[in-house]
């Protein structure tokens, strides 16, 4: 089917939503040539993608290589490179150079869907989508479960673009194709997705039926990735219905999925830290922004981390943890995160006034607010009052477990802590 938007114009509208930014990442002008090529080649006639399609993949190579005269034919004698050994350019390029192969759909699909998850992680969602639009359109004879992972991805997309009802038809036919094709694992994501959408739109006790089946499902299919996110899903509704030791374990059993992946094991464990602070378990609560800290580079991550550190630290009292991560923000407070950046400077004007420092509390609640009226963000600029204690919520040994786990990470935060039993009760 045809795409929504011209590429470029599709860019536009997600740098429209970045908050005056210039270009969303170092490496977007890839994004923009892969879909621009995508979308001429789904509007060529059949006969003629094949070539073009070639030539789209020279026009990759060469921007992935720095060089302008890399030989098609070259490319197409070899195999697709996987994205993590020599970055994503080459491998989509590589892919791309052998279109027409029906042994290498796969792996079309496969790189340019990775492709478009980077852009959607940069903040390039509008392009993503019309990567996946066209993608779709050229990769008619792809196995099921790859048209369907497609499906899953747009509905994804149409989620994050507040599109739910779009969200909610996508994923269905994703499963669609699951029921009438016998690929279980699309059924497994549909429901996962669908337990998403339902959380999204505040039905707690859908969304955690919904995220059951989708565990049972995926443990039996061995899904790591939906067993990962289905755990932190059920750590969320759980938490939300005040089921703290239920939602303690899912959040554990998240973090046990992700621990051999930085990145996602850091916002397992920024979630976890902030359920232990909404439980009202401080001393955990730092423990766990620590050792997000510890593995997030992002400052989109890393300011929230640090605004948590402050608001746990001035709980207990911890002078010199605050000033340690308030010269943190700081250092990385960043324009290209203006929302992140007034948050960590509100937490800071919160903590400093709870700790009795008024003069310093009022300079960050100036540098919040500042941020905050500039870009809007009235949830941050209207709550600048004190921080309220959190009684702590009453848990079970496997919950306490958790607790005690994440606590001994507060001073050494690289180091895996020694695990507690964490069965339900």
């Amino acid at each position: 089917m045809p795409g929504y938007r011209s590429p470029l114009d599709a860019y536009r509208d997600d740098l429209a939503r970045a908050h005056g930014k210039k270009r969303l990442a170092a490496g977007d002008e890839f994004w923009i040539i892969l879909s621009t090529g995508l979308r001429r080649l789904s509007q060529a006639p059949t006969r003629s993608r094949a070539p073009a399609a070639r030539r789209l993949a020279s026009a990759i190579h060469a921007l992935a290589t720095g060089f302008s005269d890399a030989p098609s034919a070259q490319l197409a004698a070899t195999p697709p490179a996987r994205a993590d050994d020599s970055g994503r350019p080459a491998a989509v390029a590589a892919a791309l150079a052998r279109y027409g192969d029906e042994a290498y759909v796969g792996a079309i699909v496969t790189q340019v869907r990775g492709a478009a998850a980077d852009a959607e992680e940069a903040g390039a969602v509008v392009l993503a989508r019309e990567m996946l639009t066209d993608l779709s359109a050229l990769t008619p004879h792809a196995t099921p479960l790859d048209r369907g992972m497609v499906l899953i991805q747009l509905g994804r997309i149409a989620r994050t673009l507040g599109n739910l009802d779009s969200a909610f038809d996508l994923v269905t036919a994703a499963g669609d194709i699951g029921r009438s094709a016998g690929v279980r694992e699309l059924e497994v994501r549909e429901s996962a997705a669908k337990a998403i959408l339902a959380r999204t739109r505040g039905n707690y006790p859908e969304a955690r039926r919904l995220f059951e089946t989708a565990l049972e499902g995926a443990t039996d299919l061995g899904l790591a990735d939906v067993t990962g996110g289905v755990h932190q899903g059920l750590m969320i509704v759980t938490a939300e219905a005040g089921d703290f030791d239920t939602a303690l374990f899912h959040g554990w059993q998240a973090l046990s999925v992700a621990r051999t992946e930085a990145a996602r094991a850091a916002e397992v464990l920024g979630n976890l830290a902030q359920l232990c602070a909404k439980a009202g378990y401080d001393a955990a609560a730092l423990g766990g922004f620590t050792a997000a800290l510890a593995r997030a580079n992002a400052p989109r991550l890393r300011l929230p981390y640090l605004a948590g550190i402050v608001r746990s630290a001035a709980r207990l009292g911890d002078v010199e943890r605050v000033g340690a991560a308030e010269r943190l923000i700081a250092a990385e407070a960043n324009d290209a995160f203006p929302f992140e950046t007034a948050g960590a400077w509100f937490a800071v004007a919160r903590a400093r006034r709870a700790l009795g420092d008024a003069s310093a509390g009022d300079a960050a609640a100036r540098r919040a607010s500042t941020i905050a009226h500039v870009h809007g963000f009235y949830e941050i600029a209207h709550r600048l009052e004190t921080e309220i204690p959190i009684a702590r919520a009453p848990l079970a040994p496997g919950g306490m477990g958790v607790i005690r786990s994440l606590e001994a990470w507060t001073d050494s935060p690289p180091q895996e802590p020694s695990v507690f039993s964490t069965a339900k009760g």
